[in-house]
């Protein structure tokens, strides 16, 4: 069986190995064509400037604790194997075809020759085998969670790389489109190259200048196998933590595109309504979320973790400050995604004295919550504080503890605190599920034995689509009536960006996750 140059998650992830071996086939380029531009044409020695809502911090991909920050800042330097695109689509990178094992359990890559890092070595397979190895360390990667199913990369030709995993794996081509997974000129690994600091990558862009904690400026790389990846004769991507900041450089000229929140709708509205202006809105699929540890010794008893779920008013954080932008949820698989369940419906609507009742059932008198917060971000900030406010409405106390981004998702993952943070998504439920909840970094205790089990058989491609939907369903109803979380709404991905920006719309992770890759973007003449 054989699929076109771009493979869906979805078709990945059902049809998968269903036969004895399946190929995946590619020609050429993987971008967005050029053609989708105006009248005047795409200007290659334009610069695009667009602002993210964190600034670059450590630039290693393989240090990374939270690919979803640090995406935006190292897809521009660093290739995969394979990038998700508008769909969202698998499509091939520095891979230009895969193909599965009988048994779905390893998967042959082929890579492009055409490929170089920005030293001029050749991207082969040995550089990929040397990259995945060290990405799937502990010793050397804090990103090795992501890659966890990976139990051996085998160079079989100079072209050729075997990735094995401990399990059917037909998810792995899309596991293997995130940065955590990025290959990484050996070259620098060899020479112990501090790659915080320093980038030694094969992508379309080479940075020109690093300003950590402000922003990187990123030139095109002559060469570089896809010229649709490089519109753009400069890159420059900004952190500004601060909404309104973000808003006035928008609005003044100085951004041709920002991540919008959710609470800015109101603030953007007089601005999209000139016609030099647009925004554009994705599907939502990641949540807002208390994650917490269920094993901490006062979130034991699932009725605590209920209780508190019962006291939160979802529908006062959004109106009050979310511009009712943000919908309450109450699992983990959100509506429009496959594995939603219906008859899970409004499961902890609002009830402090259901809350109430609940925490005197379980004798949970003296309840605390060690809540992290990553500093100097909203509305994460002012969610925590309106948390904090209905939690001690039911005797429940809520400390908050303000971290830097790169330490946040590592102090949780200790155990005994809990974070306030999006939950994250990825491009089959089955990976969301699995990343969410199944790996320490993100949930320190491990869940119920059922919801692993619903979760690992739902890789396997020998089960049809209706089992592995209901599997996707049985997993995320789980996490609802065991309340694994505080979950408190969805929140869709906005980019507004001026009319004469391409591709804002067509931004690959955008469609699951808060990214708005700007691999294909471009700036009309």
């Amino acid at each position: 069986m054989k699929f076109g140059k771009r493979l869906s998650a979805k078709v990945m992830a059902f049809t998968g190995v269903m036969t004895l071996a399946v190929v995946v086939t590619a020609c050429g380029g993987t971008g967005q064509a050029a053609s989708d531009a105006p009248a005047g044409g795409v200007d290659r020695n334009a610069t695009l400037r667009m602002a993210w809502t964190v600034a670059p911090g450590n630039l290693d991909p393989h240090q990374s604790s939270n690919y979803q920050v640090d995406f935006n800042y190292l897809s521009p330097v660093y290739d995969r194997l394979t990038v998700i695109v508008a769909g969202p689509e698998v499509a091939p990178m520095l891979a230009e075809s895969w193909e599965y094992s009988a048994d779905g359990k390893s998967v042959d890559f082929t890579l492009r020759t055409d490929a170089f890092f920005h030293d001029g070595t050749p991207v082969n397979a040995a550089a990929v085998v040397k990259s995945l190895n060290r990405a799937r360390d502990p010793q050397q990667a804090k990103a090795a969670p992501s890659v966890a199913m990976v139990t051996d990369v085998q160079e079989i030709d100079d072209r050729t790389v075997r990735v094995i995993a401990n399990r059917p794996a037909v998810d792995l081509p899309a596991v293997l489109a995130s940065t955590t997974a990025a290959i990484i000129n050996p070259v620098a690994l060899d020479n112990k190259v501090d790659l915080s600091v320093e980038t030694a990558g094969s992508g379309p862009y080479i940075p020109e200048q690093i300003r950590r904690g402000d922003r990187i400026v990123y030139k095109r790389y002559d060469g570089y196998w896809d010229p649709d990846a490089q519109k753009n004769a400069t890159l420059e991507i900004i952190g500004m933590t601060d909404d309104n900041a973000r808003l006035n450089a928008f609005r003044s000229g100085q951004l041709d595109v920002m991540l919008a929140k959710a609470g800015q709708t109101d603030d953007l509205q007089p601005l999209l309504a000139q016609s030099q202006y647009d925004m554009h809105t994705y599907p939502v699929a990641q949540f807002y979320a208390v994650q917490i540890d269920i094993g901490q010794t006062e979130l034991q008893d699932p009725r605590v973790r209920q209780a508190l779920n019962f006291a939160i008013d979802r529908d006062g954080i959004n109106s009050a400050l979310l511009q009712d932008q943000c919908q309450p949820v109450y699992q983990p698989i959100p509506e429009g995604v496959d594995g939603h369940n219906e008859s899970v419906g409004e499961a902890y609507a609002y009830d402090p004295a259901k809350a109430r009742r609940l925490l005197d059932e379980a004798g949970a008198d003296n309840v605390t919550l060690r809540l992290i917060t990553v500093a100097g971000l909203s509305p994460q900030q002012e969610m925590a504080t309106a948390v904090q406010a209905q939690l001690a409405e039911v005797g429940v106390k809520v400390e908050i503890t303000p971290l830097p981004n790169e330490e946040a998702q590592i102090r949780m993952s200790e155990g005994g605190f809990a974070l306030l943070n999006p939950r994250l998504a990825y491009p089959t439920p089955a990976q969301s599920l699995q990343t969410n909840y199944l790996t320490k970094l993100r949930f320190p205790t491990a869940p119920s034995q059922e919801f692993q089990d619903a979760v690992t058989k739902s890789f396997d491609p020998n089960i049809g689509d209706a089992e592995r939907t209901e599997l996707y369903s049985k997993a995320s109803t789980i996490a609802s009536t065991d309340a694994y979380d505080l979950f408190i709404c969805g929140i869709p991905t906005q980019v507004a960006y001026t009319d004469k920006v391409v591709g804002a719309d067509e931004g690959g992770q955008a469609d699951f996750v808060g990214i708005v890759d700007t691999r294909y973007m471009g700036i009309t003449s």
